[in-house]
């Protein structure tokens, strides 16, 4: 329940309250206001709470044509990444069940074009919004790239570069979310198949007076979110009003699965205050020649003798958290109990871990975890590792 702001002038001043300016059925208020409000000021977007590399936008085209529509606004960081927007009101809630599928629809037909495609697709978007100056990417973006003293044809490469791992930040607007939509944002958050970053954002508008429309306060607030590096494409369908997803793994033309995960895509997606444990525990790792094997949403790790066997000792995913070592784990290996208490004396002192094994569950969400909780994971788990590589039980 939202409780209108208030303006105050002072501790001791009564102040005033704002007003929310809904978009009504009878609002003349449409799709192509938000967007033009949008696309006028791109600083309203919070883009860089997603990533950084997606902040200093620059609106680059609106109803921007690809095979499967028009998108509604399109806008380029200085870093070469695309931000794909697309609006919607509440009051035109039939258009929620597809809004979904019809951005990721957009975002594979944009992976497929090059910088030339990008622009003639800019130019006329252009032409068609009857704009009274159309010009080129390269021409948009020249100023900002000298600006920041950065050469057109690095920018170009880096655009080129993103465009192929359709590293994109997806983003649905609206004046109100729908509940399917935060649904379905959790049911993509759990599931393999996206290289880009998928956000929700409720815009609230309030106006100082009911009889003005101007001056007008934008907030706006980010309602879901997610984060997936594994390229796919995905079918949204809808049964009884609730999503459901099925997913295709593309393949590449030798017929192995494309931009399975790597040390730098994981470390770049992790909470800042998680990767730098990551980091010195992956290089200690392979210091002590520890098996590394990267999958499409994470890694497992693994003991050199005990290569061929399924148990790993890590498995650690940027969605689900990481795993812990159960006792049947430790009995499947042959482990001794002491052996096995020494890790579980570790995990002991990690409260939300403790937790997780004390119910006989395997993965501790990331969320639940400080820095110093996951380095004591590993420090348990790394010794353990090692303990049995060396024999010392």
């Amino acid at each position: 329940m939202r409780c209108n702001p208030r303006i105050l002038n002072s501790i001791d001043a009564e102040g005033f309250k704002l007003v929310r300016a809904g978009i009504e059925i009878s609002d003349d208020k449409d799709e192509k206001w938000l967007q033009k409000l949008l696309f006028n000021h791109p600083d309203i977007l919070p883009t860089s709470e997603f990533d950084d590399s997606f902040e200093k936008l620059i609106p680059i085209g609106r109803e921007v044509h690809t095979d499967c529509g028009n998108i509604d606004n399109l806008y380029i960081s200085v870093q070469g990444k695309l931000v794909l927007v697309e609006t919607k009101l509440w009051k035109n809630s039939e258009k929620h069940r597809t809004v979904v599928a019809q951005i990721i629809d957009y975002a594979k037909e944009v992976s497929r074009w090059n910088y030339e495609d990008l622009n003639n697709a800019i130019i006329n978007a252009s032409r068609q919004n009857f704009s009274d100056t159309v010009n080129s990417l390269d021409q948009i973006i020249q100023p900002l790239v000298d600006s920041i003293g950065l050469s057109l044809n690095a920018f170009q490469e880096n655009l080129i570069k993103n465009l192929q791992k359709g590293e994109f930040l997806l983003l649905i607007i609206g004046d109100k979310i729908s509940p399917n939509l935060a649904l379905l944002t959790e049911s993509i958050k759990g599931t393999p198949g996206l290289d880009f970053k998928f956000g929700l954002i409720e815009i609230q508008l309030y106006k100082y007076s009911e009889s003005d429309d101007w001056p007008l306060l934008v907030i706006p607030d980010i309602v879901g979110r997610t984060v997936e590096k594994t390229r796919g494409v995905i079918k949204v369908q809808y049964l009884n009003e609730k999503p459901k997803i099925d997913i295709e793994i593309e393949d590449d033309e030798t017929g192995s699965l494309k931009n399975k995960m790597d040390a730098d895509i994981f470390l770049e997606n992790l909470p800042i205050d998680l990767k730098s444990v990551y980091t010195k525990w992956l290089e200690i790792w392979h210091q002590n020649n520890l098996i590394i094997t990267w999958g499409y949403d994470g890694f497992s790790l693994r003991s050199p003798s005990h290569f061929g066997n399924k148990q790993k000792y890590i498995f650690a995913e940027l969605n689900r958290g990481v795993t812990l070592i159960k006792k049947a784990d430790s009995e499947n290996l042959q482990v001794s109990n002491e052996h096995y208490k020494k890790y579980s004396d570790t995990i002991s002192k990690v409260s939300s871990a403790s937790d997780i094994l004390r119910l006989n569950k395997t993965y501790v969400s990331h969320s639940k975890l400080t820095a110093e909780d996951l380095d004591k994971i590993f420090e348990a788990t790394t010794t353990f590792a090692i303990d049995i590589e060396n024999q010392t039980f």
